[in-house]
């Protein structure tokens, strides 16, 4: 059953691993959002001061899953440059741990507006399907994923940190700091943290690499990054338009009934 857990990509089996949205995929995916959706409805009434604790707790566990991974790493013999924490989704484990203790604006932003949708893209077109089920790149994936998205949730749903469109230039210049360092650092090492240099193997953005080549696909996907942001911020704004609103008639009722 464990006999591959330590197993890294280069030694796996042929035949290993399993298939996007199969059996094993929609398991993980269906566990996820039902621990999401359970701790949801527990904390929905807790003080902010249990949610703040929580957040910081998940920040903990996040730093603990990517320390394990890079020992386990080490000890093995597989650690590379190719293996640092650089890929969007590995940064955004640090961002959180920041914003846990130190939740300024800016890391704020990206929290909620860029590794939420980032950590739910990575959970719906993993990158790490060729390992089995049973191993431990596939169990941090799943898991460190799972907790970026529960974080980035209770981040918004406690009210800790409210975004706002007119802070989307913070959103931007992190890109705008991250993405040439990362594409140069990919150029110099033959990476591909962040997918700047090629797609994920089984992602949507293949068949257009694929077919109109390297500028195009750039261009794509630079555009559906952009286009989730500003989403994300549409969304937001509109439930909080709802809950204030909301929150207004009940206060006008109240006042009224006085």
């Amino acid at each position: 059953m464990f006999d591959h857990y330590f197993t890294y990509w280069d030694d796996l089996p042929a035949d290993g691993g399993y298939p996007l949205f199969g059996g094993v995929h929609l398991a993980w995916l269906f566990g996820i959002a039902a621990t999401i959706i359970l701790c949801v409805i527990c904390l929905r009434r807790q003080s902010p001061a249990l949610q703040n604790r929580l957040l910081k707790i998940l920040a903990f566990i996040l730093l603990a899953l990517e320390t394990y991974r890079e020992i386990v790493l080490a000890v093995t013999g597989h650690f590379s440059f190719q293996t640092l924490p650089l890929h969007l989704c590995s940064l955004a484990i640090f961002i959180e741990a920041i914003f846990a203790f130190f939740p300024k604006a800016f890391f704020g932003e990206l929290v909620c507006v860029v590794i939420l949708p980032a950590a739910t893209a990575g959970l719906l077109c993993p990158d790490w399907l060729r390992y089995p089920t049973l191993n431990y790149m596939n169990i941090h994936g799943f898991a460190s994923h799972g907790i970026l998205v529960l974080f980035s949730i209770i981040t918004l749903l406690s009210g800790k940190y409210r975004p706002r469109i007119r802070r989307i230039y913070m959103s931007l210049l992190f890109f705008a700091v991250a993405v040439p360092v990362i594409y140069r650092l990919n150029v110099w090492q033959g990476t591909n943290f962040m997918f700047l240099n090629r797609p994920s193997t089984g992602s949507p953005f293949e068949t257009i690499y694929e077919a109109y080549g390297y500028t195009a696909y750039l261009a794509v996907f630079s555009a559906t990054v952009l286009a989730l942001i500003l989403a994300m911020y549409s969304i937001i704004g509109l439930v909080y338009f709802v809950k204030d609103k909301k929150h207004s008639t009940n206060s006008k009722a109240a006042a009224k009934n006085r």
